[in-house]
């Protein structure tokens, strides 16, 4: 990796292992869509700490956050994805005990809309602010000295 954009190649990867989970659930293969979904979280937990622990200091120290770019609006975002992604877990646990599970299942894939709508917006908001500020701030090298501390700098295959 050589910049901050270059990240965005791992939100096309968590949307793959996402759509993995989706396409399990439409299938009813909650075994496959549970393990799908643990992957994701896994990964999109790991990616989110990354931004916490050491992207989000460097920009709240250094960059000068422009309306709707605020640290605090991407940390509210990461706190919305995870009370998304517990409410996923509690809905697929139901699933054992539910008489109807088709119902369930689109329970799930409804709410599932509204979490990748927020996907979406914050991806688009840290494409926008945080990975371009980002770039500015940093030098080459403290770049790369990052990118070599991240937890998930690229997530392995989604098959």
């Amino acid at each position: 990796m050589k910049n901050f954009g270059d990240l965005l190649a791992l939100h096309r990867q968590l949307d793959e292992l996402f759509l993995v989970h989706q396409r399990a659930l439409l299938r009813m293969d909650l075994t496959e869509a549970s393990r799908a979904l643990e992957l994701f979280e896994a990964e999109l937990l790991a990616h989110m700490q990354d931004e916490e622990e050491l992207m989000l200091p460097i920009y709240r120290e250094r960059a000068e956050a422009p309306v709707g770019g605020a640290a605090e609006i991407f940390l509210g975002e990461h706190q919305k994805l995870r009370e998304f992604l517990h409410l996923f877990r509690e809905e697929l646990v139901k699933f054992t005990k539910v008489k109807d599970l088709e119902r369930g299942v689109l329970f799930l894939i409804d709410s599932q809309h509204l979490f990748k709508r927020l996907l979406v917006h914050h991806d688009t908001r840290e494409k926008k602010f945080l990975y371009p500020l980002l770039d500015q701030v940093t030098s080459g090298a403290e770049r790369q000295h990052l990118f070599a501390s991240l937890k998930r700098p690229c997530v392995g295959s989604v098959s």
